[in-house]
């Protein structure tokens, strides 16, 4: 959660994201801390399997498989061969 970051963390974040830096012009609005509170409905498993990386790394080195089965949501038209919910596997 956004509450247990740090000030100076958030404060970049919200600079970042209205006026841009590191090459980035930014979003051009006024960010705001209870909005990016708010949950997001995921549209991949990317950042599933970026945590799960980074606890394996945390400890020592076991070769293993990994499967990850998850719901993804996309806001696209649904028509007879895709809905806007679906699974998504890596």
């Amino acid at each position: 959660a956004t509450q247990s970051l740090p000030e100076d963390y958030v404060e970049k974040v919200k600079r970042i994201h209205e006026s841009g830096g590191y090459g980035s012009k930014g979003y051009g609005y006024d960010w705001k801390r209870e909005e990016a509170n708010k949950n997001v409905l995921r549209t991949h498993t990317t950042a599933v399997s970026a945590r799960m990386l980074y606890q394996l790394a945390q400890g020592p080195f076991t070769p293993r498989r990994y499967f990850s089965i998850d719901r993804v949501f996309r806001n696209e038209v649904v028509d007879r061969t895709h809905l806007a919910e679906f699974h998504q596997i890596e």
